[in-house]
């Protein structure tokens, strides 16, 4: 079984219901398209991170966004 997982700070309160109904809906398409195998199959899991437990170069997405 395919699993897709999506890992994305979570800013400005996260993603809406909609917005994450579209992006399984969307991955789950473009898996399908690309891979040939049924969207029954596919698993897609969506990690949204606070922006302190997230960070780049050393540094937190919390701290980055303040400068």
């Amino acid at each position: 079984m395919p699993v897709i997982s999506v890992s994305m700070t979570k800013e400005n309160g996260g993603l809406s219901k909609a917005q994450k109904q579209k992006l399984i809906s969307g991955l789950t398409n473009a898996f399908v398209d690309v891979v040939g195998r049924g969207d029954k199959t596919c698993v897609v899991v969506i990690n949204e991170v606070e922006c302190q437990n997230y960070g780049i170069g050393g540094v937190s997405i919390e701290e980055l966004r303040k400068s």
